[in-house]
């Protein structure tokens, strides 16, 4: 049995996020071939941790046991993490960049000690991610925007295996923009059905 932790971080509410209504898909797909995995969700939002990102006023504290320790070591308890992210100014939504800027501590989950070409070795290697991400405009419009880029290679960075990443891209313009969100997720069934079982 594996435990799964599950990061929404869409400002829309579910109702109105893609990417939910796709994270909700995939999870959904992912219990029918796992069904006895243990599976926790937690909306970033609703987490004072990622709502107060780092500055000059926080920096000395930014790392305690309650906004960062705390997360780390969920991270180190659970085997899969499924990462739900919106493109959001062409980055990914603040309460995510908060959330991994919290728990992206030295020697805690990635460490330079024990690295013997200079490069840093990263701690959560027992951990698979999958990355559910969606975007207004379509693939190859803003080549310097790559939000999916981004967090693979954060992920890599902490030592965590990627699996292949999901992307819905093109949500605001045609065909899509005139679609519902039901409607949009069923034209990526298979796409979605096939990650979940790969995962």
């Amino acid at each position: 049995m594996a435990k799964v932790l599950v990061l929404y971080s869409s400002p829309l509410n579910k109702g109105k996020s893609i990417s939910c209504f796709a994270t909700k898909k995939f999870i959904e797909e992912y219990k029918k071939n796992n069904p006895d995995d243990e599976i926790k969700e937690l909306n970033l939002n609703d987490l004072e941790m990622a709502r107060t990102g780092m500055n000059a006023n926080n920096f000395s504290n930014f790392f305690d046991e309650e906004f960062s320790n705390k997360y780390i070591e969920m991270l180190k308890s659970i085997d899969k993490l499924v990462i739900s992210a919106p493109m959001i100014n062409f980055n990914v939504p603040s309460v995510l960049k908060t959330f991994i800027d919290r728990v992206a501590v030295a020697n805690k989950t990635f460490s330079y000690k024990y690295s013997k070409k200079g490069g840093a070795i990263g701690l959560l290697d027992h951990l698979k991610v999958q990355i559910i991400a969606t975007q207004g405009a379509p693939l190859g419009w803003y080549l310097w925007a790559n939000h999916i880029s981004y967090l693979e290679g954060v992920w890599d960075f902490l030592g965590a295996k990627i699996a292949k990443s999901i992307l819905i891209d093109g949500t605001k313009v045609e065909p899509f923009i005139s679609l519902t969100n039901e409607e949009i997720i069923a034209q990526k069934a298979d796409l979605i059905k096939k990650a979940a079982a790969d995962f």
